[in-house]
């Protein structure tokens, strides 16, 4: 019987994986100056295009389960970025809002995206097709 042959660079798992690594190392230097990681950037968005959001809406919105986004949500409450309050309808349930200085921190964030389309150079149409294709695999996964 013959061995298979691993073919890295015609994997689909493999490109996904090794490109979300090196976006993620290249968001780094910008969110550690604002003493930020990546999963922490990811919640501070979601709040920052919705506010005051139940943690499960959180969860399914940036796709990262309960138990991996409490420890994220409670390190940038101890930075006074947001606040995990019970819901007034449900006590069982948390609403997450965001501090003035979790608001204020949008603005130190703006040019990062713009600094990595210039790093990437993806055109329009190519951003658009790669998203797509990744939103295909995502909705086909989940």
């Amino acid at each position: 019987m013959q061995r298979q042959e691993y073919v890295f660079s015609e994997m689909v798992c493999f490109s996904l994986y090794a490109t979300s690594n090196a976006m993620i190392r290249e968001y780094r230097p910008p969110l550690e100056k604002l003493d930020l990681t990546y999963p922490q950037f990811l919640v501070m968005m979601a709040l920052w295009n919705k506010d005051g959001v139940f943690i499960k809406t959180l969860s399914e919105q940036i796709f990262l389960d309960a138990g991996t986004l409490t420890p994220v949500l409670k390190r940038l409450e101890k930075k006074g970025l947001l606040q995990r309050t019970k819901s007034p309808m449900d006590e069982r349930a948390k609403v997450i809002t965001l501090t003035k200085s979790g608001q204020s921190l949008r603005n130190k964030t703006s040019h990062i995206f713009k600094d990595m389309e210039c790093r990437v150079k993806l055109n329009k149409l190519e951003q658009e097709q790669i998203t797509a294709i990744c939103n295909k695999i995502l909705s086909r996964l989940s």
